[in-house]
């Protein structure tokens, strides 16, 4: 079976690993004889060429912080400018205890200066680094640099408020909730690596993504444990009436993520074109999901705000709607996050996921929606996957008609002029050279098509598996999807 990182077309960076960084980004074949940038000492690299590219690209943003040279505005936690702590000081530490309060409070320790650090693990016996952060801290600064950042600083805090008010969640489940506030850290720091690693847009998005679902694949364990903590919840016969719906909210938040590891996939797919068997759907677009996306974090900020508003957010602003199954008129009032929720008969709810699409609640009315997004699922794994060896090497998404390869240096792809263009003035008139050393060249057509053939292999046997619990049926559609 093929690796996470296969299956989410993502970028991984591993941890424990010395890699190049620079190679890295464009997927050329590692090297272990590796050098340090002889500032900072926390970035490796292969040659001079990968140095000087990753250094244009990515590194000068940061290198002289994690140097400890100079210090990023704003990448401390200092409890006397930190927005969430005035909050909560104006709050009042009685008032923060109570459910129906609905500020979320701080991550971090309130009475002291707190020093986020990234950390290098041991390589080769040579002890781990540890680095200050390169980056503003999003709750310092008031932004993030990307939504997947915001989404995981929401969750954790959504975590806090539970412990704070004796939330039945963290009661009923400490160790599973205990476990789930770690991999959120962990989350946290896997983003930051990121940031140090990859060139910006969709190449930072899809390292993010590799981040993610790879080793130790932190945020699919907190899926996995969400549905433990369901079960002990439902035979406690839990039932949350208040208006913020904590642990709802959370798994909201989740389940977007989750929809972000196939959002580069979703992209791709776009660019290069999606058949028309889906004009009946009401497929989400990539623009459609990021804006509901942003809408969501904007509306949760150190408060927090009902649910059933963030239930109207998806629904794109309107809770009437007809059931897109058998036409019935509903009402939403809840969300279908996970395949296990159509068991809540009865419930109108909107599938939060790749179709945007009200269900009336009967169970035959989930099977069809959920089935119209898996299968759209597996077109934009089929276009991504069939397209992975036509990527361009500056923007990241795939080619929509023919590929520029750097003619002289053969080791860069592009997706058109004005992408070859750009990055022959940014840098890569600088790096570029005859005679380039085999492991960074680019196949030909014919090679690169062979690849996006071998990689669509490995994605079927992934999907369609055991491990999805499919039937028969569900794993005919997508099988012929696949071949088609």
């Amino acid at each position: 079976m093929s690796s996470p990182s296969t299956f989410f077309s993502c970028i991984a960076v591993p941890d424990g690993v010395k890699l190049c960084a620079n190679c890295l980004n464009y997927s050329w074949t590692q090297l272990t004889n590796l050098m340090q940038c002889s500032r900072c000492k926390f970035i490796n690299y292969c040659s001079a060429e990968c140095q000087q590219e990753h250094w244009v690209k990515v590194h000068k943003r940061h290198c002289k912080y994690l140097a400890q040279v100079k210090v990023m505005p704003q990448s401390k936690h200092d409890p006397v400018f930190c927005l969430g702590c005035k909050v909560v000081r104006e709050t009042g530490p009685v008032e923060m205890t109570k459910p129906d309060n609905p500020v979320l409070g701080c991550l971090f320790p309130p009475q002291k200066v707190g020093v986020p650090v990234l950390f290098q693990p041991d390589f080769d016996g040579e002890g781990g680094k540890e680095a200050p952060l390169p980056v503003q801290l999003g709750e310092m600064a008031g932004t993030f640099l990307t939504k997947a950042e915001h989404t995981v600083s929401i969750m954790t805090q959504i975590l806090y408020k539970m412990v704070m008010t004796d939330h039945l969640t963290w009661t009923i489940c400490p160790e599973e909730c205990d476990a789930m506030m770690k991999m959120l850290i962990g989350l946290r720091h896997a983003v930051w690596h990121a940031y140090i690693f990859a060139n910006s847009g969709h190449v930072l998005d899809k390292a993010i993504v590799g981040k993610f679902t790879c080793s130790p694949g932190f945020l699919l364990k907190i899926n996995t444990i969400t549905d433990t903590i369901d079960e002990k919840l439902a035979v406690a016969r839990f039932s949350d009436n208040s208006a913020f719906k904590l642990w709802d909210t959370f798994k909201l938040f989740l389940h977007i993520l989750i929809q972000f590891c196939t959002e580069p996939m979703r992209k791709e797919a776009e660019t290069v074109g999606l058949p028309d068997v889906f004009d009946d759907v009401k497929r989400v677009t990539s623009a459609q999901f990021n804006n509901m996306w942003q809408q969501l974090l904007d509306s949760t900020g150190f408060w927090l705000v009902p649910y059933i508003t963030l239930v109207e957010i998806v629904c794109g602003g309107q809770l009437e709607q007809i059931c897109a199954a058998c036409s019935k008129k509903i009402t939403v009032s809840e969300l279908l996050i996970s395949a296990g929720d159509y068991k809540n008969t009865g419930v109108s709810s909107y599938l939060l996921g790749h179709i945007g699409a009200a269900c009336c609640g009967h169970p035959r009315c989930f099977k069809k929606v959920s089935d119209d997004a898996r299968e759209i699922v597996a077109v934009y794994m089929k276009i991504s996957s069939e397209n992975r060896a036509n990527q361009c090497d500056f923007c990241g998404l795939p080619s929509t008609g023919k590929v520029h390869r750097c003619g002289k240096c053969l080791t860069k792809l592009y997706c058109g002029i004005q992408c070859r263009n750009d990055d022959w003035e940014k840098v890569h008139k600088i790096v570029c050279r005859e005679e380039e050393v085999e492991r960074k060249k680019k196949g030909g057509k014919q090679e690169r098509n062979e690849v996006g053939r071998n990689v669509l292999s490995e994605v079927i046997e992934t999907f369609v598996s055991e491990d999805h619990k499919l039937d028969e049926g569900q794993k005919e559609a997508v099988a012929n999807i696949f071949r088609s």
